[in-house]
């Protein structure tokens, strides 16, 4: 009896000892945490499957959406113009990266432009929070004719922005996810063709 409280008691100890050490170690760590957004381990794992299953950080960090069969590029650009336009969000700028390269190569590229988007007043509320946030500024949109032949959107995933750290302050936290409402409708806008 006294060999089995013994060994309770060493086991006992070894916990605490335990405990101590992993506090002193990533103490700090786990207070830090409790101070995140509610969905930031959600937003993270998101991204770590995604990182797993293609090993490219790229892809992890951006949202695609694939234009739907019969939907050409000149008919998912109208519709994301359309579509902004009624969801009050301007259109800041456009790159037509495979034109201006094929002119300067003299030869065919794939298909690929940048659409730029932005509320300027929501813009100013994300850099009055933090300076960084002006590098996720204007929101952009690229279509790209994969090497498939297919047409796909990407945009940067705003879950990192919204999400990734600590909770923003309610109003801006608003104005953040209804900017990312707004690009998600642009792209599904573009991909179908339709902007009703």
């Amino acid at each position: 009896m006294r060999f089995i409280r013994n060994i309770l008691a060493l086991i006992g100890l070894i916990a605490v000892v335990g405990i101590v050490y992993g506090y002193q170690k990533f103490g700090s760590d786990i207070e830090a945490l409790g101070h995140f957004d509610p969905e930031f381990q959600s937003t993270y794992m998101g991204m770590w499957k995604t990182l797993k299953e293609t090993g490219n950080s790229a892809d992890a960090t951006v949202w695609v959406v694939p234009l739907e069969e019969g939907v050409s590029p000149e008919d998912a650009e109208e519709a994301m113009k359309i579509i902004a336009n009624d969801l009050n969000i301007m259109s800041v700028g456009e790159q037509p990266l495979s034109e201006q390269v094929a002119l300067q190569t003299g030869e065919d590229q794939r298909f690929l432009k940048i659409f730029q988007y932005c509320d300027p007043a929501t813009a100013m509320k994300m850099v009055e929070h933090t300076d960084a946030f002006a590098a996720y500024l204007p929101c952009r949109i690229a279509m790209v004719e994969g090497k498939d032949g297919q047409f796909r959107l990407y945009s940067l995933n705003m879950d990192l922005m919204i999400h990734g750290g600590a909770e923003l302050p309610p109003e801006l936290k608003s104005e953040a996810l209804r900017i990312k409402e707004t690009s998600q409708k642009i792209m599904s806008s573009g991909a179908s063709g339709d902007f009703f």
